[in-house]
């Protein structure tokens, strides 16, 4: 797959100059960009006509959230905003800021830790109740002229009535948070809590020592993105530093590190997010946000993707719990970061259901990719470089892949046995019953906000590896164990993940 050149991008330019025309500055913040749909990554993505829509798994993201105590996150803005405190305490006869950066003399750092906002809770309401629009109304078959959930929906298909549907999440409070919303928005509930009567929500923990596939447990896991992003950094942001000096006092500027400019880059969307906008964003260049963009990527790509040794690893439990639930079967014994209190347990892990939810993290949806084999976001060999001055073309993007609000969706959809498969248009109007009716084969899509992902790299689904990235759900199954093996979890996660091999790897494994 020849990965897509770099978005154009201006040469360094003054600052508070304006950007060119349609230029969005959003699409260029990672893992804080707001979300939307997503490009496309090279499949085809319409409805398969005469097949059933059967079953639908998700793995979510929240929403937008207050800075993480994170040294590349909210820790460095921390740092950053009592350094500025500290200098003018120290000089209260000096102007802080001039020019562009006059706003200073007045700003504060107004940043709270991990919680979710209220724009994060208005983001997974719109999402769920987007996700009743798209998947909830054909799956539980909603009559025309019927507005929203109603519990007589969840039938068997001999019309008895089924258990109340079963939502996994963690128990940090975004996470948990997010999933309250979202489900708010599924039942068409006005609140977060309200629509509690129509569901049971598992709450995993997130406790050092507890494994947890929503958060990715990966005690060993050796985070060499971080060290590629500030390597990078190190190299492209002193232009940056040079084009704010002057604006700055000359002590003040001198004490500036690529830390500190990652943080003004980094206050632009948490303040997009807390304030609705930000006197930081200006200040930028579209060559600066493609520096920010890519020191995101890197971060990402080699601490939870196929750059890192863990990647596939951290992922493998949720894609074996996805296997399970395909197969209606409870996991009983011991697997990679598999949690046997909850799986064992139909109480906690459900079967049988027609929509499955997990709230989860960013990096979970990144290294699920990784364990999936999905080589489209596969950069090379050597993994992404850092140290590197310009960002080289890559498929891999975080803002695409897990912007705040993110989803991956696996579809399962029933279709006649030995029929071609064509794609009609992306809306479902009609969702027929296909299974009991004739000999019917389930097949699989894996879909990434809203756009369905290519099988290449995806054991069991070698020949199926089409255009329209459908997969034998059969196939699919047969090859989970070449992901366990490539994914080799116990010398990822419990032990010396990069086998004496410092940096990032090629393919999300232990070189």
């Amino acid at each position: 797959m020849t990965p897509r050149p770099p978005r154009l991008c201006h040469p360094s330019a003054p600052t508070g100059s304006a950007l060119p025309a349609g230029f969005d500055i959003t699409a260029y913040w990672g893992n804080l960009s707001p979300y939307k749909d997503g490009p496309g990554f090279n499949v085809s993505t319409g409805v398969p006509l005469g097949c059933e829509l059967s079953q639908v798994h998700v793995l979510h993201r929240h929403a937008q959230r207050y800075p993480t105590p994170y040294a590349l996150d909210g820790l460095s803005m921390e740092a950053f905003a009592q350094k500025l405190q500290n200098y003018s305490l120290q000089h209260p006869n000096e102007t802080l800021g001039t020019g562009p950066l006059a706003f200073l003399n007045d700003w504060r750092y107004l940043m709270g830790e991990d919680l979710l906002l209220p724009s994060g809770a208005a983001t997974e309401a719109s999402s769920g109740a987007n996700f009743w629009n798209k998947y909830g109304r054909p799956l539980f078959r909603a009559p025309a002229g019927l507005a929203d959930w109603d519990p007589s929906l969840n039938v068997y298909p001999n019309g008895t009535q089924r258990p109340k549907p079963i939502f996994r999440t963690t128990g940090q409070a975004r996470i948990l948070e997010s999933a309250r919303w979202w489900l708010s928005g599924f039942f068409s509930s006005t609140n977060a809590n309200n629509s509690a009567s129509q569901y049971d929500l598992v709450i995993i923990p997130e406790t050092s020592g507890y494994n947890n596939t929503l958060a990715a447990t990966c005690p060993e896991a050796q985070y060499e993105g971080d060290t590629s992003a500030e390597t990078f950094l190190t190299k492209t942001t002193p232009a940056i530093l040079n084009r704010l000096t002057p604006y700055l006092p000359r002590r003040l500027a001198s004490t500036l590190t690529p830390l500190d400019i990652l943080s003004m880059l980094n206050l632009c969307p948490y303040e997009t997010a807390v304030l609705g906008s930000s006197a930081w964003c200006p200040l930028f260049t579209a060559s600066d946000w493609e520096t920010f963009a890519y020191a995101l990527d890197l971060q990402f790509y080699g601490d939870y993707g196929f750059g890192a040794a863990s990647g596939r690893a951290q992922g493998l439990g949720w894609v074996l719990e996805l296997a399970a639930r395909l197969n209606n079967t409870l996991i009983t014994a011991p697997a990679a970061n598999i949690n046997l209190t909850y799986d064992s347990s139909p109480a906690t892990f459900p079967l049988h259901q027609k929509l499955y939810m997990d709230m989860s993290h960013d990096d979970v949806i990144v290294s699920v990719l990784a364990a999936l084999g999905v080589e489209y976001f596969n950069f090379g060999p050597a993994g992404l470089p850092g140290n590197v001055s310009v960002p080289p073309p890559r498929n891999f993007r975080l803002n695409e892949v897990a912007p705040f609000g993110a989803h991956l969706v696996a579809e399962v959809w029933s279709c006649p046995a030995g029929r071609e498969r064509v794609l009609g248009g992306e809306t479902l109007y009609v969702n027929p019953t296909v299974k009991g009716v004739v000999e019917a084969e389930d097949w699989i899509r894996f879909v990434l906000n809203g756009k369905a992902v290519p099988l290449g790299g995806v054991s069991g689904c070698e020949r199926d590896d089409s255009q329209d990235g459908f997969c034998l759900v059969e196939g699919l199954l047969g090859g989970v164990g070449e992901m366990v093996r490539l994914a080799e979890y116990d010398r990822a996660c419990l032990g010396n993940g990069t086998a004496g091999k410092g940096g990032q790897v090629g393919d999300g494994r232990p070189e």
